[in-house]
């Protein structure tokens, strides 16, 4: 009878903490959107290295297929404030986290079936790698034949 309670009340732990969990990762999530929002107010990327590692805290707690589309679009949001004031301040090295998250936030767009956004983050990949001089090559003419 005591190993019967013993493993009801360990079930019903783990599911709390499986809930605290997911809340503390979507608090996480919600605090990396407003450090981006205030990259963007303030034109200053030091925000963008702590939405980066609230992210990555937040998606800690699930596995790729698991993760909440929230997540996928505050990765999504950092890939654009980060290729924004990349650009601006001629930074290569947010550029480059940039093409990073955007590659994230393409994992997630193809786990939860958001092909519109998946062709958008592809997108912006290309536009990523041709500023940073990575230009994909064209076959010759004579290997396509």
């Amino acid at each position: 009878m005591l190993n019967w309670l013993t493993g009801r009340r360990k079930s019903k732990l783990e599911d709390q903490l499986a809930k605290t969990d997911a809340k503390l990762a979507l608090m996480n999530a919600q605090m990396a959107a407003e450090l981006i929002r205030l990259a963007g107010q303030t034109d200053d990327l030091e925000p963008l290295a702590q939405a980066e590692d609230a992210i990555l805290s937040a998606r800690k707690y699930y596995a790729y297929e698991n993760t909440p589309e929230e997540i996928g679009l505050v990765q999504a949001a950092l890939g654009d404030m980060l290729l924004k004031l990349g650009r601006a301040k001629s930074d290569t090295d947010a550029i480059t986290r940039a093409r990073t998250a955007y590659r994230a936030a393409i994992t997630l767009a193809s786990m939860h079936g958001d092909e519109e956004a998946r062709h958008d983050l592809r997108d912006k990949v290309k536009i990523v790698e041709s500023l940073l001089g990575h230009h994909p090559k064209t076959p010759s003419l004579f290997k396509v034949a």
